[in-house]
């Protein structure tokens, strides 16, 4: 909770009245340029704006309706402008479709279908942009302590303390902090968890975060009455923090309450449709890419003996080994010498990287620099071994170093770029390059597939972190 509740209501109210004059005024707007501006010619007779009254309301309440349907009026400060943007288009698709349905029904007037049509277009940028000014407006307000939720912990230990200090760290939540209820010395103390009814009374909390692992069902549930009865919200923060990850559900198994972790690894259509895109770019790509790949062959070939691409064995999905190809960057012994490179990793965790790695030749240092060495695994994506975007694949000995955590990275199908390389490339540390590509993993999509595509030329050309 980041809103209090008086600000969060107050919010609402402003983004629902906001939508409704919009909505409302974007359809008239919509009539003005279609009938009274001169723009767009007038094939057909004048309408008068008095045959548009009527449909301009219906279409107002339809859309209104469709926009709390997609949760528009709700204050997400998480979610993007892109986000916001797809809610609306969506809204307002379903909402074109129910007005046009009735427009057929009542055949009393014809009306203007490019009324209509510009009237959504100016509906969805006003409403879009309104809602970005009010989330601006509101996380403006929060930085200086106006709005806040007020929010106290209940805990002792490091749980307690790890959640203060999260709440500390956000900066639209830090000055919304009351303080701790515990039994320790804490410097946020402000009194003991028994006295957590009259700390809502007296101090007006808008949520109470429970962040101690040893505590009874009978203390929990006085907690959620004392809460419920003063409109608090109670939220309570499980000791099991990386198994919360995915799709969360609450089931039954007779009388019994269940907690069901979903997979989150892209099933069915998902894979056909991202198979589909890995497809069409990779055999793009070979076409487009062939003249290059001459000149590289020719280059290495000159530079160093030994052949023009190196394959290595890679674990793919679910621990599968494939060949991944590269073209060569290193002299013909480099897996040999790599036992007494060892010692000199740079890198953290499960990986071997050095800045100045002496087996690298010099055309080797200019692919690498723009990641050119990486360009024949657009064949592997042709093949189905990898994808266009994914966690890049692990040497088999990296794999036996792996966290348990951190196996989740090889239960979807590798890729050529992915977001830990947009995102700081070689320059970020193992866990951080992990951590990014469980993200990916769980929130993946075809937008976001384009999104780090897009983002990998910029990073490619000015070959930031590529060593």
């Amino acid at each position: 909770m980041i809103l209090s509740r008086k600000t969060d209501r107050t919010a609402k109210y402003i983004i629902f009245i906001g939508d409704v004059i919009l909505i409302a005024g974007g359809f008239a707007l919509a009539w003005v340029l279609r009938f009274e501006s001169g723009i767009i010619p007038i094939l057909k007779e004048y309408q008068p704006f008095s045959t548009y009254r009527i449909p301009i309301v219906v279409a107002m309440v339809i859309w209104i309706l469709a926009f709390g349907w997609q949760r528009l009026f709700h204050i997400e400060f998480s979610r993007k402008i892109g986000q916001e943007l797809g809610k609306i288009i969506k809204a307002s698709v379903v909402s074109l479709m129910v007005t046009m349905a009735l427009t057929f029904l009542f055949r009393g007037e014809t009306y203007s279908r490019l009324t209509l049509a510009i009237g959504v277009v100016i509906v969805c940028i006003l409403t879009a942009l309104y809602h970005r000014l009010v989330i601006t407006i509101l996380k403006r307000m929060l930085r200086k302590g106006t709005g806040v939720a007020r929010k106290v912990v209940i805990g002792d230990g490091g749980l307690a303390e790890e959640t203060v200090a999260q709440i500390l760290a956000d900066p639209l939540t830090n000055r919304g902090l009351i303080g701790r209820l515990c039994t320790d010395d804490s410097p946020q103390r402000i009194g003991a968890p028994s006295e957590l009814k009259t700390t809502l009374i007296n101090r007006n909390i808008d949520e109470v975060i429970l962040a101690e692992p040893d505590v009874s069902e009978a203390a929990i549930r006085r907690m959620l009455y004392e809460c419920r009865k003063e409109k608090a919200l109670f939220v309570m923060v499980p000791t099991f923090q990386g198994l919360l990850r995915g799709i969360i559900e609450i089931d039954e198994i007779g009388e019994l309450g269940t907690i069901v972790f979903r997979d989150v690894v892209m099933a069915g259509w998902q894979r056909y449709a991202k198979r589909a895109m890995d497809l069409i770019g990779s055999g793009l790509g070979i076409i487009l890419t062939s003249p290059l790949f001459l000149i590289i062959a020719i280059a290495i070939k000159l530079n160093s003996k030994g052949p023009v691409f190196f394959t290595q064995e890679r674990v793919g999905k679910n621990g599968r080994k494939f060949r991944m190809l590269k073209f060569r960057s290193m002299f013909i012994d480099a897996e040999k010498r790599l036992a007494e490179l060892l010692d000199r990793n740079e890198r953290e965790g499960a990986v071997f990287k050095i800045k100045k790695d002496p087996r690298i030749t010099a055309v080797g240092k200019l692919l690498r620099r723009f990641s050119l060495d990486e360009l024949p695994q657009i064949i592997n994506v042709f093949l189905g071994q990898m994808s266009l975007v994914g966690p890049r694949p692990p040497l088999e000995r990296e794999l036996a170093e792996y966290e348990s955590w951190q196996l989740k990275r090889v239960d979807t199908i590798p890729g050529m770029t992915g977001l830990w390389q947009v995102s700081g490339r070689s320059d970020l540390s193992f866990a951080e390059m992990v951590r990014l590509d469980i993200y990916y993993i769980e929130h993946w999509s075809i937008w976001l597939d384009i999104k780090i595509l897009l983002k990998t030329i910029p990073a490619v050309l000015l070959g930031k972190g590529a060593y």
